[in-house]
């Protein structure tokens, strides 16, 4: 199994993170994601391990595989992608100037915030009477005392979401708001005329950027810098200790480092009931849509999970708005296909497992993906997509 190396990633300058939505006329506005998509930092670092000598890059721009036998090893080709793969990708907050980063978390789609406290959802029997779409046997339901609605913009410190991940209600005070991570730095750019080295008259629009390590109040503020934590695997030791990228639009810096880190795991995920959750940390491609890669559906209509060695039953899932992953291809100079993706933070309830609980890690651990995936699989895979966490379901 790969060994992950953490690197914290800081921007320098504002981070632009374009959607997918349609852009380029005049007087539109360029909306921006946020957190970004991982195959935003799949680019970056594979182009900086690329830039380290002009030779490697050469190389791989005209052969398509570079000749260093390391670097061919790490980054393969742009068809069949080596050892290279995000891992990890989430906020991070540095407490201290040169202290390990901690990762921060968006709340998961059965997580809430309301008024001042976390309020969970729960997978419940649909009551009688009550009409629900959907083919599965328990629907998630907000349980609260009383009808409120939901906060947006908060995020979990490491230890609310180790709590989350445990199946317990995070505290109150593990919340943190997205203004104490990064604020929004809209632009205003006008078109040019690249023939006449003129502004084009009309043609005026604004793009939507992100700033990070927002200036408050420092008796406040909880991170002296914010910016992403990155695991990578397959680049050993090919990758400096620090240095910088190109990210995002307008290839705008960023400084990173490598870092000690080690992702949460849950002790006794199953316990004695033999039900667990699966947490999408990155979207997902799935072939199926919304049904991760090895649920079928039964003759009895149960939608089951088979996998090397375990199974289970697939009781409930609540799950966000799905997103559009497209990218550009820069090899091919081409548009990557756009895919539907069930967007992270989604969770799946999973009961009647049978079978061995360390191949079911062992699986999560290495993406929910085919056993035999097809290239452009394999190309998202290296990218960062289908990342997940397992999760205890009291």
């Amino acid at each position: 199994m790969s060994t992950t190396t953490y690197y914290y990633v800081r921007p320098t300058d504002s981070l632009f993170v374009r959607g997918n939505l349609a852009f380029g006329d005049s007087g539109e506005h360029g909306s921006s994601q946020m957190p970004p998509p991982p195959s935003l930092f799949a680019g970056a670092f594979r182009s900086a391990l690329l830039g380290q000598d002009a030779k490697h890059l050469s190389s791989f721009l005209s052969q398509g595989r570079c000749s260093d036998a390391a670097l061919a090893q790490c980054l393969g080709t742009p068809d069949a992608p080596g050892d290279f793969r995000i891992a990890w990708l989430s906020l991070a907050g540095e407490p201290d100037k040169g202290a390990t980063p901690e990762p921060i978390s968006p709340l998961p789609a059965d997580l809430l915030m309301l008024g001042k406290h976390f309020a969970k959802l729960e997978p419940r029997d649909v009551q009688t009477g009550v009409q629900s779409a959907g083919d599965l046997p328990l629907r998630a339901t907000l349980v609260s005392a009383k009808q409120e609605k939901p906060k947006g913009g908060i995020y979990l410190h490491s230890k609310g979401f180790s709590q989350h991940l445990q199946g317990q209600l995070p505290e109150q005070s593990h919340r943190i708001e997205s203004h104490h991570l990064f604020v929004r730095d809209p632009r205003l750019g006008i078109g040019f005329n690249a023939d006449a080295h003129t502004a084009e008259e009309g043609q005026i629009y604004t793009t939507e950027g992100f700033a990070f390590s927002p200036k408050s109040d420092e008796a406040t503020a909880p991170f002296v810098s914010t910016g992403f934590l990155v695991g990578l695997q397959g680049v050993a030791e090919l990758m400096p200790l620090e240095g910088e990228l190109r990210l995002g639009g307008d290839g705008r810096s960023a400084h990173y480092r490598r870092v000690n880190f080690s992702a949460p795991v849950v002790s006794k995920v199953l316990g004695k009931n033999n039900r667990f959750r699966l947490i999408l940390q990155t979207p997902a491609l799935f072939s199926q849509g919304w049904l991760p890669e090895g649920v079928t559906q039964q003759d009895d209509g149960s939608y089951r999970l088979q996998g090397d060695g375990f199974s289970a039953r697939l009781a409930c899932a609540a799950l966000g708005r799905r997103e559009t992953v497209s990218g550009w291809d820069l090899y091919h100079w081409m548009p990557k296909p756009a895919q539907t993706a069930v967007p992270a933070g989604s969770v799946y309830w999973f009961d009647e497992f049978a079978g061995d609980a360390g191949k079911l890690a062992a699986w999560v651990e290495q993406g929910l993906w085919p056993h035999n995936p097809d290239p452009l699989h394999r190309s998202r895979r290296a990218e960062g997509f289908n990342c997940a966490l397992l999760g205890a379901w009291h």
